[in-house]
């Protein structure tokens, strides 16, 4: 019997780990997936599935969404300057999965994963909203003020990982 109890208890420890029992921080949906087509060097570092996974969370707390609206979600990074949505050149895009571009035309590869659309991404998984109508595509300044302050990665090394509401925010009305 003793042996019974011992095998039971450790089936629960198991199962617990697994469904994320652990406490603090985010809880990593299973069924996010990240599919890694870039070379950008943040998408290399040690922390990148725990920024991926703190910044979904700052987002979907923003949207007013949960972890359970990501779930079977394939986010896709690229090294391409712009991904196609539904025929026009965007740093991102969300028809029912996510990618994103690692590179702005304007400052070339994000250094971070923060840097780039994922927010507004996750925004348009949460509300739809494809006109922008929703006053929150301007209103991101302390969403920006979490997720900033965070260290950034190029091939040099580390840097500072900016935050930019011009990636984020969207003009109201406007598709």
């Amino acid at each position: 019997m003793g042996d019974l109890r011992r095998a039971f208890g450790w089936a629960a420890a198991a199962l617990l780990v697994g469904c994320g029992a652990e406490g603090g921080g985010p809880q990593k949906a299973q069924g996010l997936h990240v599919v890694n087509e870039s070379t950008a060097a943040f998408t290399m570092a040690p922390d990148f599935q725990t920024r991926i996974d703190n910044t979904v969370d700052a987002a979907l707390q923003y949207w007013g969404g949960s972890w359970s609206d990501v779930d079977g979600l394939a986010v896709t990074l690229v090294d391409e300057q712009y991904v196609d949505c539904r025929g026009t050149n965007a740093l991102g895009c969300y028809d029912g999965n996510i990618r994103l571009t690692t590179r702005d035309p304007g400052i070339g590869t994000f250094a971070c994963i923060e840097e780039t659309v994922l927010v507004h991404e996750i925004g348009h998984l949460v509300i739809g909203d494809p006109d922008h109508t929703d006053p929150r595509w301007m209103q991101m300044d302390a969403l920006a003020a979490e997720l900033s302050g965070r260290t950034g990665y190029t091939q040099d090394g580390e840097v500072p990982c900016p935050t930019y509401l011009s990636v984020w925010r969207h003009p109201l009305n406007s598709p």
